[in-house]
């Protein structure tokens, strides 16, 4: 029975709830009722409920000071608030003081059983969490078998003389029946999950609970023994007649731990097996290649079993780093990040396959990014910033667990450089476009002017030139100057009295004609009769 406490400052609605609710059946007793906070605060003191439906407007203590002093002195209990007011201020308070329900009066039974079944089911949530984290702390403090463990680490380093195990294992009760013999390791992906749902537990309890599981489905057949290492990971020594039993029992034990451990852990976990051996003497051969195997998790991934026999499918073609960097270089420089993260993610399969070892893969990461960045022609300014990106990410390359997480920070930096360029060339080409408009400007008189001139000017490629200034400005270079050309050429002959061929001349046509035909195309009218309209008004 779960203990509730009632407190409402009227008398009626008190009693309304007391007898028209169906306790026992529910699962809780009501304890009290009380009409004020300060008399709930006082039995909560005596007997801490776990559950609380209170008012909020009582005199010498309120509502909500009453579910502040709950949530700091009884966490565990729940507390639901019953008021006649709709007001977000103290449904506000309510969320602080983690209130599990806010509802208003007049509740009906029905209301109020719904929010019962809720708060029991709860309740019920919680006890289980307490009981599952109970007994595994009881687990935890009544099984660690020091020795059995020390000495397994030792037979594991090759410590151990051949002429002295079969003493120390009947004296440990170790049983390793067979003739063939094989380890494993298993190690979990992520442990936050089982961690996260019990506050306050470390990760010293994830992975006790770890080798916990594994130890009850693989002991109790008979399969083998169970312990952790200096490490504290799960190691599995496996025992068998054959290899192929021996194959066939581990490869269904492993499956068997990692598929509970998921479910009841919630964490996803990887294995690390080695080949057989037939002398437990020889166990540290077996032990080596299953952490060999164990780390071709950074470069393969997680939620699997590795085989040391894996370590060998690499292809023997050698990793042309170079050429993957130029790769990356062209997608950056032409600010394309799709490119430049498949390229990236396409590198880090080639480092897969070729099962590249750790060490030598951050090596090969580090090179492909210093390539990258020192191809860039980066402003001073901007090249301080991402060789601070760079600097910081190379001090990140040697404490990534994944070979797809250290690439996917690559990937980043990658496109904060093409980023960084794109912005540069947008500034430059935004800073050449005006140039050339000043040119024209302070040159349009001249009958000299052309696309060359201007670009001779600028030292750019015509190409590059014409580019550029249509993507800034919108229209050509001739464009430009014809339309300045014009605006002058209108503005003499509506102001001043010259004729058409002496304003072509003033504005840089040195024929007459072709002024009056680019005129007439402009404004529909020959400059004759422009000139005519515009001085008539």
């Amino acid at each position: 029975m779960y203990k509730v406490l009632l407190v409402d400052d009227e008398v009626l609605i008190r009693e309304a709830i007391r007898e028209n609710i169906h306790w026992e059946e529910m699962g809780f007793e009501l304890i009290a009722s009380c009409e004020n906070g300060k008399q709930a605060m006082e039995v909560i003191e005596r007997t801490p409920p776990d559950l609380v439906l209170t008012d909020i407007y009582m005199p010498y203590v309120d509502g909500i000071e009453l579910a502040r002093y709950i949530h700091e002195h009884c966490p565990d209990t729940r507390t639901v608030i019953i008021s006649g007011y709709d007001e977000f201020e103290y449904a506000k308070q309510a969320v602080r003081y983690q209130v599990m329900e806010y509802i208003l009066k007049p509740v009906t039974p029905a209301e109020l059983t719904e929010v019962l079944e809720k708060a029991r089911a709860s309740l019920d949530e919680a006890r289980a969490k307490n009981e599952t984290l109970k007994k595994l702390k009881g687990a935890y403090r009544s099984n660690r078998p020091f020795l059995r463990g020390r000495f397994l680490n030792s037979l594991l380093k090759g410590d151990e003389r051949t002429e002295d195990l079969e003493g120390k294992m009947r004296e440990l009760e170790v049983s390793l029946p067979g003739s063939v013999f094989n380890t494993a390791i298993v190690e979990g992906d992520d442990l936050s999950p089982f961690v996260s749902r019990y506050p306050g537990v470390r990760d010293e309890l994830a992975l006790f609970s770890i080798f916990n599981i594994t130890q009850e489905l693989i002991e109790q057949k008979g399969m083998g023994v169970v312990f952790q290492n200096m490490e504290e990971k799960t190691v599995v020594i496996f025992c068998g007649s054959t290899e192929e039993e021996l194959e066939k029992n581990a490869g269904e034990s492993l499956g068997a731990v990692r598929k509970t451990i998921r479910e009841l852990l919630f964490i996803e976990t990887t294995a690390g097996v080695g080949e057989a051996v037939s002398q437990l003497s020889k166990l540290y051969q077996s032990y080596e290649m299953a952490r060999a195997a164990l780390e071709l998790k950074w470069l393969l991934g997680g939620n699997q079993v590795l085989r040391s026999r894996m370590l060998s499918a690499g292809r023997s073609t050698p990793v042309d780093v170079s050429h993957w960097a130029e790769r990356v270089s062209q997608a950056v420089k032409a600010a394309k990040p799709g490119e430049i993260e498949q390229t990236i993610r396409d590198f880090a399969q080639v480092l897969r396959e070729a099962r590249i070892n750790r060490n030598r893969a951050i090596i090969y990461m580090q090179n492909l990014l210093l390539t990258v960045v020192n191809a860039a022609d980066l402003a001073e300014e901007q090249e301080n910033r991402i060789l601070q990106e760079e600097k910081e990410l190379m001090n990140r390359l040697y404490t990534y667990e994944r070979l797809r997480d250290m690439a996917t920070d690559v990937i980043a930096i990658c496109c904060s450089l093409s980023r960084l360029l794109n912005e540069q060339r947008d500034s430059y080409g935004k800073k050449q476009a005006m140039r050339a408009l000043e040119y024209i400007e302070q040159n349009y008189m001249n009958s000299d002017v052309t696309l060359n001139s201007v670009c001779s000017y600028l030292a750019m490629s015509t190409s590059y030139f014409s580019t550029l200034f249509k993507t800034h400005t919108g229209e050509t270079f001739i464009e430009a100057l014809t339309k300045k050309r014009m605006e002058k050429a209108k503005s003499l002959l509506e102001n001043t009295s010259k004729r058409a061929y002496e304003v072509a001349e003033e504005v840089g046509f040195s024929d007459p004609h072709y002024f009056s035909v680019s005129f007439k195309k402009a404004t529909g009218k020959t400059p004759t009769e422009y000139a005519k309209e515009k001085r008539n008004r």
